[in-house]
Protein backbone atom coordinates (compact mmCIF):
# COMPACT_ATOMS: atom_id res chain seq x y z
CA UNK A 1 0.00 0.00 0.00
CA UNK A 2 2.89 2.11 -0.89
CA UNK A 3 1.59 5.93 -0.65
CA UNK A 4 -1.89 5.26 -0.22
CA UNK A 5 -3.38 6.29 3.10
CA UNK A 6 -6.59 4.64 4.68
CA UNK A 7 -9.26 5.92 6.00
CA UNK A 8 -12.66 5.19 7.74
CA UNK A 9 -15.65 7.69 7.77
CA UNK A 10 -17.00 8.53 11.37
CA UNK A 11 -20.48 6.48 10.75
CA UNK A 12 -18.70 3.60 9.38
CA UNK A 13 -16.26 3.74 12.00
CA UNK A 14 -19.02 3.61 15.00
CA UNK A 15 -20.58 0.62 12.58
CA UNK A 16 -17.08 -1.30 12.58
CA UNK A 17 -16.19 -0.41 16.14
CA UNK A 18 -16.63 -4.24 17.39
CA UNK A 19 -17.13 -5.94 14.15
CA UNK A 20 -13.77 -5.24 12.03
CA UNK A 21 -10.77 -4.15 13.60
CA UNK A 22 -8.32 -1.50 11.51
CA UNK A 23 -5.89 -4.95 10.98
CA UNK A 24 -8.64 -6.24 8.81
CA UNK A 25 -9.71 -3.04 6.85
CA UNK A 26 -5.92 -2.66 6.48
CA UNK A 27 -5.96 -6.02 4.62
CA UNK A 28 -9.09 -5.22 2.87
CA UNK A 29 -7.38 -1.87 1.37
CA UNK A 30 -4.41 -3.66 0.37
CA UNK A 31 -6.53 -6.16 -1.75
CA UNK A 32 -8.90 -3.28 -3.05
CA UNK A 33 -5.33 -1.84 -4.44
CA UNK A 34 -4.64 -5.15 -6.13
CA UNK A 35 -8.58 -4.79 -8.22
CA UNK A 36 -9.78 -7.35 -5.61
CA UNK A 37 -13.41 -6.72 -4.87
CA UNK A 38 -16.62 -7.68 -5.29
CA UNK A 39 -18.53 -5.37 -6.86
CA UNK A 40 -17.23 -2.05 -9.27
CA UNK A 41 -20.54 0.52 -8.58
CA UNK A 42 -19.09 3.23 -10.46
CA UNK A 43 -18.18 6.88 -9.53
CA UNK A 44 -14.93 5.74 -7.54
CA UNK A 45 -16.93 2.86 -5.26
CA UNK A 46 -16.65 -0.35 -4.84
CA UNK A 47 -18.07 -3.45 -2.64
CA UNK A 48 -15.66 -5.47 -0.97
CA UNK A 49 -16.50 -8.07 1.82
CA UNK A 50 -14.46 -8.58 4.52
CA UNK A 51 -14.13 -11.70 6.83
CA UNK A 52 -14.79 -11.46 10.32
CA UNK A 53 -12.46 -13.51 12.96
CA UNK A 54 -13.46 -16.98 12.46
CA UNK A 55 -15.71 -16.64 9.61
CA UNK A 56 -15.16 -16.93 5.75
CA UNK A 57 -15.80 -13.72 3.48
CA UNK A 58 -19.40 -15.13 2.07
CA UNK A 59 -20.65 -15.23 5.75
CA UNK A 60 -18.92 -12.04 6.86
CA UNK A 61 -19.31 -8.17 6.49
CA UNK A 62 -19.87 -5.60 3.38
CA UNK A 63 -18.27 -2.63 2.99
CA UNK A 64 -18.68 0.39 0.46
CA UNK A 65 -15.14 2.10 0.08
CA UNK A 66 -14.38 4.98 -2.04
CA UNK A 67 -11.16 3.87 -4.05
CA UNK A 68 -10.21 6.73 -6.17
CA UNK A 69 -9.39 10.03 -4.54
CA UNK A 70 -5.66 10.48 -5.43
CA UNK A 71 -5.59 11.24 -1.24
CA UNK A 72 -6.71 7.40 -0.11
CA UNK A 73 -9.05 4.96 0.29
CA UNK A 74 -12.36 5.47 2.06
CA UNK A 75 -14.40 3.12 4.02
CA UNK A 76 -17.77 4.91 4.11
CA UNK A 77 -20.35 2.30 4.73
CA UNK A 78 -20.53 -1.16 6.35
CA UNK A 79 -23.17 -3.99 7.11
CA UNK A 80 -23.36 -7.36 8.06
CA UNK A 81 -24.37 -10.37 6.09
CA UNK A 82 -26.79 -11.30 9.08
CA UNK A 83 -28.62 -7.49 9.02
CA UNK A 84 -32.03 -7.82 7.26
CA UNK A 85 -32.34 -7.40 3.02
CA UNK A 86 -30.05 -8.95 0.72
CA UNK A 87 -27.66 -5.52 0.29
CA UNK A 88 -26.54 -2.02 0.28
CA UNK A 89 -30.12 -0.08 -0.83
CA UNK A 90 -30.05 1.70 -3.63
CA UNK A 91 -30.12 5.20 -0.89
CA UNK A 92 -27.30 3.75 0.82
CA UNK A 93 -25.32 3.31 -3.06
CA UNK A 94 -26.92 6.56 -3.87
CA UNK A 95 -25.28 8.26 -0.41
CA UNK A 96 -21.59 6.65 -1.22
CA UNK A 97 -21.76 7.70 -4.68
CA UNK A 98 -22.14 11.20 -3.61
CA UNK A 99 -19.62 11.17 -0.87
CA UNK A 100 -16.94 9.91 -2.81
CA UNK A 101 -17.14 12.14 -5.35
CA UNK A 102 -16.65 14.81 -2.38
CA UNK A 103 -13.55 12.70 -1.73
CA UNK A 104 -12.24 12.35 -5.03
CA UNK A 105 -12.27 16.41 -5.81
CA UNK A 106 -11.32 16.93 -2.12
CA UNK A 107 -8.17 18.55 -1.11
CA UNK A 108 -5.68 17.43 1.20
CA UNK A 109 -6.11 20.54 3.45
CA UNK A 110 -9.97 19.84 3.23
CA UNK A 111 -9.27 15.99 4.43
CA UNK A 112 -7.19 16.92 6.97
CA UNK A 113 -9.65 19.48 8.78
CA UNK A 114 -12.33 16.56 8.39
CA UNK A 115 -9.94 14.64 10.21
CA UNK A 116 -9.32 17.21 12.97
CA UNK A 117 -13.21 17.73 12.95
CA UNK A 118 -13.48 13.89 13.68
CA UNK A 119 -15.51 13.31 10.33
CA UNK A 120 -12.87 11.20 9.00
CA UNK A 121 -10.18 8.67 11.13
CA UNK A 122 -7.01 7.94 9.29
CA UNK A 123 -5.72 4.36 9.78
CA UNK A 124 -2.71 4.33 7.80
CA UNK A 125 0.07 6.37 6.25
CA UNK A 126 2.66 5.32 4.68
CA UNK A 127 4.79 8.25 6.01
Amino acid sequence: MKDKRVFKLKTFSRWAKKILTDAQLLAAAKEIGLGQYEADLGGGVCKKRIAMAGQGKRGSTRTLVAKQSPIGIFFMAGRSKNEPGTDFSAVSVAQALLIAEDLQTASLPQIEEAINDGYIEEIYHDN
